[in-house]
């Protein structure tokens, strides 16, 4: 392997860890990538955005 394919695998390799350590720093903090279109109640993942209170 030469070393602009080595340079350019660690840029893919980087930007895939930051994507992936966002979603997980988002899903940690309660958010999440539910789109659901503002009708929640309707929606299969209504209770990941919007836990029931107990």
């Amino acid at each position: 392997m030469n070393l602009p394919t080595l340079l350019i695998a660690l840029a893919v390799l980087a930007v895939f860890v930051a994507i992936v350590a966002r979603g997980i720093h988002n899903r940690r903090a309660g958010r999440s990538s539910c789109s659901c279109g503002g009708s929640c109640g309707h929606c299969g993942c209504g209770e990941l955005c919007h836990p029931k209170k107990s």
